[in-house]
């Protein structure tokens, strides 16, 4: 958690209580072993919802989905003799919330 601090990938939260607006993400922390090396990394998971408490996802306004099928994707890639990709494991971190909006993405 701190590391996302430092990256200001997370902020910390005020410690006033009588905030209007305020939702916790839930996450875990998911440990993975490599030979001698241990890294841990935090999973957010904005579909969980606890009672009758609807999920992060469930109160965001749902729009078209955006991402193209997985099969013309590939066609396409079948077309060209090099493909280029890149390395997106910190693209989420880096997205940037509006300041009104920041409460709701809370988590403990």
């Amino acid at each position: 958690m701190l590391d996302h601090v430092m990256k200001e990938q997370a902020e910390l939260a005020s410690t006033t209580e009588n905030l209007t607006r305020v939702c916790y993400l839930p996450h875990h922390a998911v440990k993975k072993e490599r030979c001698v090396e241990i890294k841990w990394r935090i999973v957010s998971d904005a579909s969980s919802s606890e009672g009758n408490c609807p999920s992060l996802n469930d109160i965001f306004e749902m729009g078209p989905n955006l991402l193209p099928e997985v099969l013309a994707t590939l066609l396409c890639f079948r077309g060209y003799p090099v493909a280029v990709i890149g390395d997106i494991k910190q693209a989420f971190p880096q997205l940037s919330l509006d300041q009104k909006d920041r409460d709701l993405t809370s988590f403990r």
